[in-house]
């Protein structure tokens, strides 16, 4: 164990108190400088000591804690190694998507040029055709009515009532109604080509040519002239023999012809194909919609003049 060095003031008083006690009054022999030196030499040994230990100390934990950073540092710079592998293969993924997804929206962008163009072209085409099918249609209309200008239909004869021969029976029949002075030329004559109706259904109206066009115009006059036509007891009614598209047309105005034949002043006539001519007073009106027609029969039913 290493004494403590006794300082200078401390020795003078150990002095002075040994002199002071001692029963003859004589001074304390004085310490020797010898006797220190190997107290302070022992000290010095210590201190040197101890610093070597810390120094070493010191030196350890450096290397330990290098260490220790070396391997957290390589640690963490391989496992950024590794993300940035995986996001730059990641980011080359996706540059290959937005690149094949810009070459198909460019083919796209192409094909609806494409496909702009063409459909530009078929809908010209579509309008053209359309409206060579609007005239051919037309054209058709007219040679069918053409083909019917000579015909006429007789409603309101039972099924059977004809006989054998239905000319025959058409002919004596006209020839009585109307009052003819001779009985018509018919060239053929038969009845709608539809399902035969039940016994109690309307019967099918004959349709007959006539073999002269002024004797066809003769019999619709006479018969508009007289709406009550009977013969042998049957109450039959004769109607020019229009295509369907026609006769379709011209019954789409019955509501409003119904309407202007119970109002007075107003005179009204079908022209053909499907057009009603209206006259009241000094005005005259032509219509081709029954819309626009029944418009104005309901404004002129409701405010008479």
């Amino acid at each position: 164990m290493v004494k403590p060095k006794l300082k200078k003031n401390d020795a003078s008083d150990v002095g002075l108190k040994a002199s002071s006690d001692s029963p003859g009054g004589d001074p304390p022999p004085a310490l020797e400088k010898d006797e220190c030196e190997p107290s302070n030499k022992a000290l010095l040994t210590t201190i040197t000591s101890l610093r070597s230990e810390i120094n070493s100390i010191k030196s350890e934990l450096c290397a330990t804690l290098d260490t220790r950073i070396l391997e957290i540092s390589t640690t963490i710079r391989g496992e950024i190694s590794s993300l940035n592998q995986s996001i730059q293969a990641s980011i080359s993924d996706i540059k290959s998507d937005v690149a094949r997804h810009d070459n198909t929206l460019t083919e796209l962008q192409a094909c609806a040029s494409n496909h702009s163009d063409t459909i530009a072209t078929l809908e010209a085409t579509v309008e053209r055709l359309s409206t060579e099918l609007k005239k051919l249609d037309e054209k058709c209309e007219d040679l069918e009515a053409r083909s019917r200008r000579n015909n006429v239909r007789i409603a309101g004869i039972p099924e059977g009532k004809e006989g054998p021969k239905m000319t025959k029976f058409v002919s004596q029949l006209l020839a009585e109604a109307l009052s003819l002075e001779e009985k018509p030329l018919i060239d053929r004559a038969h009845r709608a080509n539809r399902q035969r109706p039940k016994q109690s259904d309307p019967p099918r109206p004959i349709i007959l040519r006539l073999h002269y066009y002024h004797v066809r115009e003769d019999i619709l006059r006479k018969a508009a002239e007289n709406r009550n036509l009977t013969c042998k007891g049957l109450k039959i009614n004769i109607f020019p023999d229009f295509p369907p598209s026609v006769a379709k047309r011209r019954a789409a105005f019955a509501n409003v012809r119904g309407m202007l034949r119970g109002m007075p002043r107003f005179r009204y006539g079908l022209v053909y194909p499907a057009k009603l001519l209206v006259t009241h007073g000094d005005m005259r009106k032509t219509f081709t919609d029954p819309k626009e027609a029944l418009d104005y029969a309901e404004k002129h039913l409701s405010h008479p003049p």
